[in-house]
């Protein structure tokens, strides 16, 4: 039961970054030339952290943001991150969200799928891939969207959504 629920989230995962294609104009959109292309090996850049009592600012330092994504036809926010097993074992639901910065709108409900529980899996082992979805209500945050990112005490501003 347990390789099944891994079987799914995988799947979930691997949906969530495939590009779905949507009806409409036979010419493709250009993206905006400010839309960086995404990288999954490389780390966020101007990440702030906000004090932490009690937890060592190196600890902070350590989380890696690689990505914000829609997935499942835009009803999912994907986050991914690597972070210290410890600290991303010390992140509780309200402490994790996504704010779109252009509406000021936060996306913090974390979707609970059958079997497999709440869909937020931090690493494991040092170096692993986490990742938390959250419910994309309405489909209003969309690709091209600029983001914070909060992740315990880690706060990360003006990522782009892909």
């Amino acid at each position: 039961m347990v390789l099944q629920a891994q079987a799914q989230a995988t799947l979930l995962i691997q949906s969530a970054n495939v590009p779905k294609a949507t009806p409409g104009p036979a010419t493709p959109t250009p993206a905006p030339p400010s839309t960086p292309i995404p990288n999954p090996d490389r780390q966020i850049t101007n990440a702030t952290l906000a004090p932490t009592p009690g937890a060592g600012a190196e600890d902070e330092s350590q989380v890696q943001l690689l990505g914000v994504s829609l997935g499942t036809e835009s009803g999912l926010i994907v986050v991914q991150f690597k972070a210290p097993p410890g600290l991303a074992k010390q992140w509780r639901q309200l402490e994790v969200y996504v704010v779109d910065e252009a509406t000021g709108v936060t996306y913090n409900e974390i979707p609970v799928a059958p079997i497999i529980g709440p869909l937020f899996t931090r690493p494991k082992q040092p170096g692993q891939i986490g990742y938390v979805m959250f419910v994309n209500t309405d489909n209003s945050l969309r690709q091209g969207a600029r983001v914070t990112v909060v992740l315990g005490k880690f706060k990360q501003e003006h990522v782009p959504v892909t």
